[in-house]
């Protein structure tokens, strides 16, 4: 299996949605292997918490095809993004 490798964005994205998530949860997860990082992009698609969902998408919006297809075959389940507008002013900022 691939190894997972993102841009520094889409790693600044996903420290910020582990952060978040960790607030919201008090859950860890071990960014610095695959599983703690599959396990993260699982639990944190399913939440309800807006600033939990406005990280994961901001992570999803980050990603390209390959990677996309990369975190589908580890069953990653990755919804469409639903706070397009908030990301879309965050990355005309960026």
């Amino acid at each position: 299996m691939e190894t997972l490798i993102f841009s520094q964005t889409a790693i600044f994205r996903m420290q910020q949605l582990a952060s978040s998530y960790f607030h919201v949860t008090g859950v860890r997860h071990r960014m610095a292997t695959p599983e703690g990082m599959v396990a993260l992009l699982n639990e944190t698609g399913q939440s309800t918490d807006k600033n939990v969902r406005e990280c994961f998408d901001a992570f999803v919006m980050e990603l390209n095809k390959r990677q996309i297809d990369m975190l589908t075959a580890r069953n990653v389940k990755l919804r469409k993004p639903q706070h397009i507008s908030v990301i879309s002013a965050v990355r005309k900022a960026g």
